[in-house]
């Protein structure tokens, strides 16, 4: 672990928004009058409320003179959020796999959450101002409301906000420097799914920003947050290389950590995280969640090749048009089998925009809200725009590897593309009585490997049964050999043709 004053510079003040240059006259900075103005809130209309109080917040933690009992006013903020977070934390469970975008009173809450991090901040910097060090449950407080922000983010698939997590660099190196970093504060000041420490909670933020979780599905990146919390006090910082899960990283706080951990060189700015403790622990514990390891192992072994990619992206500007949905997919290659033309389709793609392609993969940009909602993992027809009336469509068949959201429902998407051939079937015979209906399925064919895939209802699906489909040519009797995956309701199940 870095040490204190002797090993590294004073980090200096936080680098928060600036004070207005004048009090505005709706600022609250009485203890009582706050109280009061609270229980008037409209909690019923949460949306309401939470733009009700960033307002007030902002005005607060901005003024020029919040008077002595600023700290005092700040905590009055913390029920009323904590009733917010409440309600958004419990509307995650609804869509665990989903890739939704944030909502209005998401948006806010990560709004507030910063801004009652940066009015901790603040004090910190009025003491460092006069020479003095901010306590450590300060500097906790705010780690904890910025941790707490960008795990909303995350579940959202939000790119990292790098000043969200410049600052909890600055916090983390603020703790070491003061020496406090690994002090346990009161366990009135956290929630049981946190860690008691300020680098206990930069820890989990760091491991699970390393670990790429914009390809993952919520609810996974939940299991890893979950897992991780118990375990941050395996993991520690080296000046130098140690052990074979060092990963560099930045604590200048300029780049992201997976960008940091994949372009970081030598410099008075690059540590090294040693996780060997904290891998071993992953694989002797039998209830480690399932990926966090291999993902981390990814990471490594990435960092000992020349490229990340097996073949650069070009950046493209090109209209598509997007299929998603196993259903919707069918269709349209059943109309591409018969010959209808895209002007001619039941299908209502989605317009996109490809950003940049390769030979294994792509990425596009589209605009939401979608529903049902993108998800990680699930098969996508990709369909460049006609140049013409009557123009052979061109596109290509793949799966949703990657999701980023932004601002204004922008959403980004990753894909690898399908090799092979993706065939429209039907599946038949007794198979079909467990799918209850949702018969439909797409078998992805590779001629160069020979391996077959089936895209199916989950119901369908019995090791070693066979399963019979019928595509727009031939029946295919198929064994059903092992569970590749489930996205949703649709299993990516690995078959081989048998004779019958």
């Amino acid at each position: 672990m870095v040490n204190g004053p002797s090993s590294q510079p004073n980090p200096g003040s936080f680098a928060i928004p600036a004070a207005n240059i004048a009090s505005h006259p709706d600022v609250i900075r009485n203890v009582r009058e706050l109280q009061r103005w609270i229980d008037s809130l409209p909690l019923a209309n949460p949306a309401k409320a939470g733009n009700q109080l960033l307002h007030q917040l902002r005005l607060l933690t901005r003024d020029p003179q919040p008077g002595s009992r600023f700290g005092a006013l700040l905590d009055m903020y913390d029920a009323p959020l904590e009733q917010l977070l409440m309600i958004v934390n419990e509307r995650l469970p609804g869509s665990p796999d989903s890739a939704l975008p944030l909502d209005q009173l998401e948006s806010l809450l990560v709004e507030l959450l910063t801004e009652l991090a940066c009015g901790h901040l603040r004090i910190a910097n009025q003491l460092l101002a006069s020479g003095k060090v901010p306590a450590t449950e300060t500097l906790f407080r705010a780690m904890r409301l910025l941790d707490s922000a960008l795990n909303i983010e995350r579940l959202h698939y939000r790119r990292l906000a790098l000043h969200r997590w410049q600052l909890m660099v600055s916090i983390f190196l603020r703790a070491e420097y003061q020496q406090v970093a690994d002090q346990q504060v009161d366990p009135k000041l956290q929630n049981e799914d946190e860690p008691g420490t300020i680098q206990g909670l930069y820890f989990r933020t760091l491991l699970i920003s390393l670990c790429d979780p914009h390809q993952k599905i919520p609810s996974e990146v939940t299991a890893w947050h979950r897992w991780t919390t118990e375990h941050t006090g395996l993991l520690s910082i080296t000046l130098l290389p140690q052990g074979a899960f060092a990963i560099p990283i930045d604590i200048g706080g300029k780049l992201s950590p997976l960008a940091s951990a994949r372009r970081s060189g030598p410099g008075t700015d690059t540590r090294y995280l040693d996780g060997d403790r904290f891998m071993q622990q992953l694989q002797e514990d039998p209830s480690a969640p399932a990926g966090l390891r291999q993902a981390l192992i990814g990471l490594i072994k990435g960092r000992q090749t020349p490229e990340q990619r097996q073949t650069e992206r070009q950046p493209r500007n090109h209209p598509y048009q997007l299929i998603y949905g196993l259903r919707n997919i069918h269709r349209r290659l059943e109309e591409l089998t018969r010959g209808s033309t895209p002007s001619r389709s039941e299908v209502r793609p989605v317009p996109c925009k490809q950003v940049n392609q390769s030979r294994f993969g792509a990425a596009f940009q589209l605009r939401g809200p979608l529903s049902p909602p993108l998800n990680i993992g699930e098969p996508v027809l990709a369909e460049a725009e006609a140049s013409s009336s009557g123009a052979a469509p061109v596109g290509f068949a793949a799966r949703i590897r990657r999701v980023f959201s932004g601002e204004d429902q922008q959403i980004e998407i990753g894909v690898e593309k399908i090799q092979g051939s993706l065939i429209p079937a039907t599946i038949v015979g007794s198979a079909a009585e467990r799918t209850r209906g949702d018969n439909l399925a797409l078998l992805q064919h590779s001629a160069d490997t020979g391996k077959y895939i089936l895209l199916a209802s989950r119901s369908i699906y019995r090791e070693g049964d066979s399963v019979a489909a019928e595509g727009p040519s031939m029946r295919y009797n198929l064994r059903m050999l092992r569970l590749g995956g489930i996205v949703q309701h649709t299993a990516y199940i690995d078959v081989e043709p048998i004779d019958g």
